[in-house]
């Protein structure tokens, strides 16, 4: 007797198309945990630079008193400048912004551990939001990115792998390898956007002069050659024309190939490992080159979303499982969490469940987005059309505004330091930056050495173009109040009389020409009584 042959099932179209979109946005639990243990490693340490200069950044003593951050931000604005927010503005003393620095920094180790993780992932945004709306000044792309990709975060199962919640969770629900909606879309489009839309502002013309992207391959000479950024690395790198003009190709090539690449049919898998690691490089390379601060971390971090759970695999054969490892952390810091459970009386459990409404308005939330880099990059003239500026607020109150014209479309060909000098009232001149060292008139070695922090370096950068200039009598007062305070020992003839702010102006000639002499630009002089 014959045996009937085994017919094969074959998918359904409907089900090839569900399996590709799996394949092309679905989230890896474990790409997602690494993703929050690296955002909040990165807020821990972004809450320590901003916190050791609290007081200039963010009291009323600083550099924006809340008064002046009104006035420059906010008063005669109507596209939206008015709808930030912040809780750093209920007070301007410094005990007050230490205490909000140490409750972000709270819920950031809550996150890196996976404990409450829905609620210290919302807590991290909201602080981190209005910690950024308190002071615009210091902030840089890395920023905006941090904030924007955070907030589409919050809408997935941030503690579903390698968190206390996970490991303490009583019935330990059972939770897909990968998760697929609205949230990880937009997480991943957000990222591929900064580049493609950077890419955008890299190919304009600026009264018609063409791009040095495009043109010549000279952008990474003149980015190189913004001291206030180029480390000693940068300085060394710039003696190899051939090399610059590799690098600058480089750079064009990668940023457009890269984010179309990750969403590829076809071996997606290893196509996604290959860019991740193309731009781990790429960054690490910027930071060695060029003072960023935490802008090549952020970037790498947010790239961790498109890894495959093959590359977990891979790593746990490797190096082992660090689940256990979690699970005894979570063991061992139940004594210092039983004040915090007493306030909260269920335990989170990772889940995650999608609502159609959520879905919806995250989509619309991503739509608004590409709207709004369109028109910030003008393309084709259709910025009214695609976003009128009325609309501004909900990006700005959401943290969603967003411009990525990172050295473009023409790296900046103007640059230098600045000289800080103050007048005593018994004429003494002092140099009101570096108390201990004399006035800098001539170049340094290392120009980025000059500034404290990146915070520093983005602020001081920000206050030498005319845009920020109504910004600069608020820095003199800033200066003279931490001279008078500190060096002055309360004698009226060792107090600030006139602060200075001059600025070395260098030229950077095309390549192959050569350095001219910097020049003495004085931006404000202001006098005291």
């Amino acid at each position: 007797m014959g045996v009937a042959p085994v017919m094969k099932m074959s998918t359904t179209p409907g089900q090839r198309a569900a399996d590709m979109l799996a394949a092309l946005f679905g989230v890896d639990l474990r790409s997602l945990a690494a993703f929050r243990i690296g955002v909040a490693g990165i807020v821990l340490l972004d809450l320590w630079y901003r916190g050791i200069y609290a007081n200039a950044f963010f009291t009323d003593n600083g550099v924006l008193p809340r008064t002046a951050r009104v006035e420059l931000f906010e008063l005669g604005d109507k596209f939206g400048f008015r709808h930030m927010w912040s809780l750093h503005m209920m007070s301007g003393a410094y005990w007050a912004q230490m205490l909000l620095l140490l409750v972000a920094a709270l819920f950031a180790f809550w996150m890196l551990i996976g404990y409450r993780t829905r609620l210290a992932a919302i807590a991290t945004w909201i602080l981190l939001v209005s910690l950024d709306a308190r002071n615009p000044a210091i902030l840089n792309s890395g920023d905006v990115l941090f904030r924007c990709t955070l907030l589409f975060a919050l809408f997935l199962p941030l503690g579903a792998k390698w968190s206390v919640d996970r490991s303490r969770s009583a019935d330990k629900p059972v939770v897909p390898d990968r998760v697929l909606s609205m949230a990880g879309v937009a997480m991943m489009l957000q990222l591929c956007m900064m580049y493609l839309f950077s890419i955008a502002f890299k190919a304009k013309e600026v009264d018609g002069v063409p791009s040095p992207w495009f043109h010549g391959a000279a952008a990474v000479y003149y980015a190189l050659n913004c001291d206030a950024y180029t480390t000693a690395v940068g300085n060394w790198v710039r003696q190899f024309p051939r090399i610059m003009q590799s690098m600058t190709i480089g750079t064009l090539l990668l940023e457009v190939i890269g984010p179309i690449a990750v969403f590829s049919p076809i071996l997606t898998k290893p196509i996604r490992v290959l860019v991740f690691i193309a731009f781990a490089v790429f960054h690490i390379g910027l930071a060695v080159t060029l003072s960023l601060g935490l802008f090549p971390a952020i970037c790498i971090v947010c790239w961790l979303p498109f890894l495959p759970g093959e590359f977990w695999d891979y790593m746990k054969g490797r190096a082992g499982n660090v689940s256990p490892l979690l699970e005894r952390l979570g063991g061992s810091i139940r004594g210092l969490t039983s004040a915090a459970r007493r306030w909260f009386s269920k335990q989170e459990t990772p889940s995650f469940r999608r609502r159609w409404y959520v879905e919806a308005a995250i989509g619309l939330t991503l739509v608004y987005v590409l709207l709004w880099n369109i028109r910030e990059t003008d393309v084709k003239r259709l910025a009214d059309r695609t976003l009128p500026l009325a609309f501004n607020g909900p990006a700005r109150a959401l943290g969603l505004d967003q411009n990525w014209s990172m050295f473009a479309p023409i790296p900046r060909t103007e640059d230098g330091w600045l000289v800080m000098r103050g007048t005593l009232h018994n004429e003494e001149v002092v140099n009101l930056w570096q108390f201990d060292k004399p006035l800098p008139w001539a170049k340094p070695d290392v120009v980025s050495k000059l500034y404290l922090t990146q915070r520093w370096r983005k602020y001081l950068d920000n206050i030498t173009a005319d845009s920020y200039a109504t910004h600069r009598m608020y820095l003199c007062n800033w200066l003279a109040w931490r001279w008078d305070e500190q060096q002055s020992d309360g004698q009226l003839q060792r107090q600030v009389h006139k602060v200075e702010l001059i600025q070395r102006l260098e030229i950077t000639p095309p390549p192959g020409k050569p350095v001219p002499e910097p020049e003495t630009r004085v931006l404000w002089t202001w006098y005291y009584e």
